[in-house]
């Protein structure tokens, strides 16, 4: 413990010892002269109060000589009133001039007298008798009348005036020549005194307090310091110095383990704030930085695009922003799964760098999306370089997992200040233009251009209005018969969406399914289409003898749903129509798609009952394995291959051969688009079982599909294919 370090033994090496520390902090105080030291100030105290009362009591003793000395002269004057005066009164009537001038002279010789007058003061005296020996004095003079009388028969009669003058001088000298010796003396015994007074106390205090000065200049608290002791004898009962002497050593303790917990504090808190310093570069790297690829995200980006404006602005000139998108991108990413996808977007990424300008910016929005900085362009025709520079890098396969991969990228770039003011709207055009560069063909880029935004426009128009389109009761369904290709009998309907007008026109699902499907409302109107189709089915496409199946068509994104298949069901039930009056038509695409969620949904449509046909067969990957995978009943031949089937022989024997697939898989064939009656018996002549197009009747409303079914025209084959 520091309490135990206190020491006052003396010292063998000098006033003080403390060991061999150098000087450190304590140096701050350096070895500055002691110009008004304590001993310096204690001498000036004594000296000036000694002084003080030796003035005060040489004043007080002066004061009283000064009265002893005048009441020494007011004494003498008394004396020679009661002495002289009698003696003089005597002469002077006698006119003894002799006589008064000698008795003046004895009392001019007494001290401090000047001047001695006798004056004669008889009335009727022409001339008095005046006598006079001295000289009357101006200044600091004590003086004495006294009146001189003869006896007479009626007493006492003045017959002159006895004027005595003393002078001060002398006293004044006498108190002078005191003071002098009073202060001689006293100054002597003060310097005597004060210098004794000087020696005892830099003894017994001031070498000590210096000693401990430079003891604290010598501390250093880095180090074990050494016990300060002070070169005295060691008392029997510690007195102030020896209290000091302790506290000190008590301090040094104290400050020495202070110290080594102060750095090791400091050393911890320094390694913690390297650890937060290394925590905050790693939290602004992610807030500004992409982590798969290293290139800047949209907070980065943000705030770099709107510095390219600013520059732009104060220099005048264009900047260019390009979107880049990289295409089929979704396809390496869900077959060969997420880390070739990430693979292949870090190569995405070199690649880039490698095509753009030193000082551009290139940063990673999310997903496959990509977004280039262009500052201060000198035209339209840099960054027209650059996205063409892009287009080839990316003509050139991706290696992944020892297969090549070819993912291109299309591009859509806006212009600075002609495409946008700012940044959110510079960004939304070149994502316009992106849009437009796939409609083109992808593997390509596009400048924005106000048609471009006319184009989005009327999409945002048609996305607005198709939200809430099902509340509303605007879509209807159409129903086209499916007939036997021999008899003409309606075998099935296919129940075709329209979406009905303000103006009360209808459009085909061709302009509006695909938005649909973008923006997530597919779901919502399909199930709408299958819950009509199969009521109305249930309900009105039923005669007496004709009980037509009801064909509708399934999104993709339908049987990705997992409750696709309870929706079905329920639909069916509330209903009443049997799950084998229900055909659900489904483009090869989704079939091909290896996605489970998918395999499980159509695997629970077959074991409900419900029919599957393939739609537009020929026109996809036209894969047999997928034929064996799930039990479909139908397959649609596509109208493309009807309408070609009578002028092109390839197109005649790629119909035959699909038939006779069909056949063999013991699969029912539906031919589209047949409208002449030469397609017609083509497709008879080649056993094709079932036919739907304008030859057979134009897609209806339900209440005409039904009188159509009620008028059994089809039971005559002369008038089966004569249309609806």
């Amino acid at each position: 413990m520091a309490s135990s370090r206190s020491e006052t033994s003396p010292s063998d090496s000098g006033p003080f010892h403390a060991g061999s520390a150098a000087a450190a902090p304590g140096d701050r105080f350096g070895s500055t002269p002691l110009r008004a030291g304590i001993a310096t100030r204690v001498l000036a105290s004594i000296v000036l109060f000694s002084s003080l009362v030796t003035l005060i009591s040489t004043l007080v003793q002066l004061y009283f000589d000064f009265r002893r000395e005048v009441d020494g002269i007011h004494a003498r004057f008394r004396d020679i009133e009661l002495s002289t005066v009698p003696s003089l009164g005597g002469s002077l009537w006698q006119f003894d001039s002799d006589q008064l001038t000698l008795v003046l002279d004895g009392i001019m010789r007494l001290p401090d007298v000047r001047m001695a007058e006798v004056r004669e003061v008889v009335t009727g005296v022409r001339k008095p008798l005046v006598i006079k020996l001295g000289q009357p004095q101006v200044q600091s003079v004590l003086a004495a009348e006294m009146p001189l009388t003869r006896m007479t028969a009626n007493g006492p009669q003045v017959i002159g005036i006895l004027r005595v003058e003393a002078t001060l001088t002398g006293v004044y000298s006498r108190l002078l020549g005191t003071a002098e010796v009073i202060l001689v003396s006293q100054g002597i015994k003060t310097f005597l005194v004060s210098a004794f007074i000087l020696f005892i106390f830099h003894r017994l205090v001031t070498r000590h307090l210096m000693a401990m000065a430079d003891y604290m200049r010598r501390h250093d608290v880095r180090a074990a310091p050494p016990l300060l002791t002070l070169d005295r004898p060691k008392r029997e009962h510690p007195d102030e110095l020896d209290q000091l002497v302790r506290s000190f050593n008590d301090m040094s303790g104290d400050l020495y383990a202070a110290n080594r917990e102060l750095a090791g504090a400091n050393e911890a808190l320094e390694r913690d704030m390297a650890l937060r310093q290394a925590f905050e570069e790693q939290l602004y790297r992610q807030a500004h930085y992409d982590e798969l690829t290293g290139l800047a995200n949209r907070l980065l980006t943000r705030d770099r695009l709107e510095q390219a404006i600013v520059n732009s602005r104060r220099n005048k000139v264009p900047s260019a922003l390009l979107f880049i998108d990289l295409d089929h991108f979704k396809n390496v990413n869900d077959t060969l799964g997420h880390e070739a996808g990430d693979a292949l977007l870090r190569e995405a990424a070199q690649r880039l760098k490698a095509s753009i300008r030193q000082g551009d910016t290139l940063a990673r929005m999310g997903g496959d999306e990509f977004l280039v900085i262009l500052p201060c362009i000198a035209s339209n025709g840099a960054a027209r370089e650059v996205a063409e520079r892009v287009v080839r890098a990316f003509s050139i396969p991706f290696t992944i997992n020892g297969h090549d991969h070819f993912v291109t990228a299309s591009i859509g770039i806006a212009l600075y200040p002609t495409d946008g003011d700012d940044g959110p709207e510079l960004l939304r055009n070149a994502d316009l233009a992106l849009y437009r560069a796939k409609e083109q063909g992808r593997s390509r880029y596009e400048f924005y251009t106000a048609a471009i935004n006319e184009r989005v426009q009327r999409r945002l128009t048609l996305e607005n209005r198709l939200r809430g389109a099902v509340q509303r009761g605007e879509f209807v369904l159409h129903y086209q018969p499916v007939v036997a290709t021999d008899t003409g009998a309606p075998v099935a309907f296919e129940a075709l969406l329209r979406w009905r007008q303000p103006d009360g026109s209808l459009i085909a699902p061709g302009q509006f399914i695909t938005v649909a499907e973008e923006i997530g409302l597919i779901g919502e109107i399909g199930d709408w289409v299958i819950e009509t189709a199969v009521r109305e089915a249930a309900s009105i496409l039923t005669v007496p003898g004709c009980t037509p199946r009801i064909a509708v068509n399934v999104s993709p994104r339908q049987l990705r749903v997992p409750s696709f298949k309870a929706k079905v069901t329920r639909a069916l039930a509330a209903s009443g129509l049997p799950p084998e009056r229900l055909d659900l038509e489904i483009t090869e695409g989704v079939i091909m798609d290896e996605a489970p969620e998918i395999a499980n949904t159509l695997s629970a449509l077959c074991g409900l009952g419900v029919r599957l046909s393939i739609d537009d067969f020929g026109t996809g990957y036209s894969s047999l394995s997928y034929l064996q995978r799930y039990p479909f009943d139908t397959l649609k031949i596509d109208r493309s291959f009807i309408v070609d089937a009578g002028s092109n022989e390839a197109a005649a024997r790629l119909v035959e051969t699909i038939i006779l697939l069909a056949r063999g898989l013991k699969l029912e064939t539906i031919a589209e688009g047949v409208e002449t009656e030469e397609q017609r018996q083509f497709l008879k002549a080649n056993g094709c079982d079932l036919l739907q197009g304008y030859l057979v009747g134009r897609p209806v409303p339900i209440d005409e599909a039904a009188a159509f079914l009620r008028s059994r025209q089809w039971t005559d084959p002369e008038f089966a294919f004569t249309g609806a």
